[in-house]
């Protein structure tokens, strides 16, 4: 606790025979005499050390808010993305479960579940009034969950894959999303967002994967071998809320369904992405994954073209004898609930 010392001025003080000693007589004709009379200083020193309590108090007031306030809202924030991180890992974990265990003796068609994610830094709680100044605190941020699928710039429709071998259109299945988007005031905007298997975060410098999406590839001697799963995402009901508090969110699994694709000597793979940070990030995630097989280039080729438009050319240089792809279709709705009067 800072102590605050105040050394206040010595009071001057007067007698009051000292008017005798000027010879005041109190009679008239004797304004003379009365002007020489000596003046207390008493009220001026009380002034002057109230005028430096309060110059005290503003220089702690402002210190305070210029940097312990955006200090412990940064940490706040901060702590309140990690959490939200978190959040979506547990969610891909969970929701790839549901496809992974389901089979024709176990069917989980219909299974539901349900997470809790709270949208602000602070939660629920209020700002402090009364004696407790508000700007001694730092203000909550506040976010938005929603389920999207967002309109592509590049070929119409929403992001989607769309899937060709020998330069014939097989699929084209819509993605979907569950994205998150904070409105941080003293830490990085960032936004987050499960897609396809994978978590991603976006902020001012890009976007990146977090977690890899359900893409993979090998090669098995001459062959080229894909495992696609797509993960489609539809909302229901209510599919957005913005605010502080905490929200719930309930995804029901509806089935998964394998795709049959026919061999060919080449194939493609187009993701189409709503910018260009995202498909940026789809292609290094993708090279991530090709690199780790120990596919090169010669057999499985990743670009942009156009900038929003990721292509995978599975055999481009006719170096292998067949492209095997298996595919599944995993197929969830989502709704978004708010959780009212629960702080």
């Amino acid at each position: 606790m800072m102590m605050l010392c105040i050394i206040m001025p010595r009071r001057l003080s007067r007698s009051r025979n000292a008017r005798s000693d000027n010879g005041w007589s109190g009679t008239a004709g004797s304004k003379t005499a009365r002007s020489t009379l000596p003046r207390s200083d008493d009220a001026l020193s009380e002034v002057i050390g109230f005028i430096l309590i309060i110059a005290i108090l503003m220089i702690f007031l402002s210190l305070w808010m210029v940097y312990v306030v955006p200090a412990e809202g940064r940490q706040q924030e901060i702590e309140h993305m990690n959490y939200v991180r978190n959040w979506f890992t547990q969610y891909k974990v969970t929701a790839d479960s549901l496809w992974i265990n389901h089979d024709a003796e176990k069917t989980l068609t219909g299974v539901t579940f349900s997470n809790s994610l709270t949208l602000g830094s602070q939660g629920g709680a209020t700002q402090a009034g009364g004696l407790f100044l508000p700007v001694m605190s730092p203000i909550g941020s506040t976010g938005a969950v929603a389920v999207a699928n967002h309109v592509v710039p590049v070929g119409g429709g929403t992001e989607r894959i769309e899937v060709f071998i020998d330069g014939d259109p097989q699929y084209a299945l819509e993605l979907g999303r569950i994205e998150f988007i904070a409105t941080n005031h003293y830490w990085i905007r960032q936004e987050y967002f499960y897609q396809n298997g994978g978590v991603f975060v976006k902020q001012q410098s890009g976007t990146v994967a977090r977690i890899a999406p359900l893409f993979g590839i090998r090669q098995v001697g001459n062959n080229l071998d894909i495992d696609l799963t797509i993960i489609q995402i539809a909302g229901v009901a209510q599919t957005g809320i913005s605010g502080h508090g905490p929200v719930r969110i309930d995804t029901t699994f509806r089935g998964v369904t394998k795709q049959v694709i026919p061999s060919g000597s080449t194939g493609q793979i187009i993701i189409r992405c709503k910018d260009d940070d995202d498909a940026r990030a789809w292609v290094n995630i993708l090279n991530d994954i090709r690199i780790s097989s120990a596919v090169s280039t010669d057999y499985c080729l990743i670009n942009r073209d156009p900038a929003t438009v990721v292509n995978m050319y599975l055999n481009p240089n006719d170096l292998a004898d067949n492209v095997n792809m298996n595919l599944y279709a995993a197929n969830y709705s989502v709704s978004i609930q708010s959780v009212s009067g629960v702080t």
